[in-house]
C-alpha cells in the first residue's frame, strides 16, 4: 500500500511541477496529493484501530470465560 501511496505522490509532484504557475502547482499538489492521501491514511488507521478494540474485546471476553469454568 506505501509504494502506492509514494507512487501517486510522484505523479502528483510531477503535475505540480509542469503547472502554470507556482500557485497553482501547490493547489495541485494539496488537492490531488495531500488531502486524499491524508483522508485515505485516516480511514486506515481507524479501522486498524477498530479491528485492534474488537481482539481485545475478544481476548478478555476468552479470558472471562476461561476464569468462570
Amino acid at each position: 500500500m506505501h509504494v502506492l501511496v509514494i507512487g501517486w505522490l510522484y505523479v502528483v509532484i510531477m503535475i505540480s511541477i509542469v503547472s502554470e504557475s507556482v500557485l497553482k502547482g501547490v493547489v495541485r499538489f494539496l488537492f490531488l496529493g495531500v488531502i486524499p492521501v491524508g483522508l485515505w491514511m485516516w480511514f486506515t488507521l481507524q479501522k486498524r484501530r477498530r479491528q485492534m478494540e474488537a481482539a481485545k474485546l475478544e481476548a478478555a471476553q476468552a479470558e472471562r470465560d476461561d476464569s468462570i469454568q
